[in-house]
């Protein structure tokens, strides 16, 4: 199983109950909004990603990982979207 960061974009001029369901979508697949991680004491911590950014595991390919958002995304938020998957080994998180 791999781990997957997303970025959707709701093109246009999207609702926020657009954004609502388009978070509620993502989760149900089991990519959320936060990832765990250690903060600077070493103290595990849940942290919040950037807005309409998504971290999780899943058995595809980036590719079908892809594929799968974006029907998703286009049949129940809106047609007009950008997405952007990535799988990710490693991570780092700063403020």
């Amino acid at each position: 199983m791999s781990n997957y960061a997303i970025r959707v974009e709701l093109r246009g001029n999207p609702t926020y109950d657009q954004y609502t369901t388009l978070h509620a979508l993502m989760a149900k697949q089991g990519f959320l909004q936060t990832i765990n991680g250690n903060d600077n004491q070493g103290k595990q911590q849940k942290f919040n990603l950037p807005h309409a950014v998504y971290y999780g595991a899943s058995n595809p390919s980036c590719g079908a990982v892809r594929d799968a958002v974006i029907s998703a995304v286009k049949t129940q938020v809106q047609k007009d979207i950008l997405v952007f998957v990535v799988q990710a080994e490693n991570w780092a998180l700063g403020w």
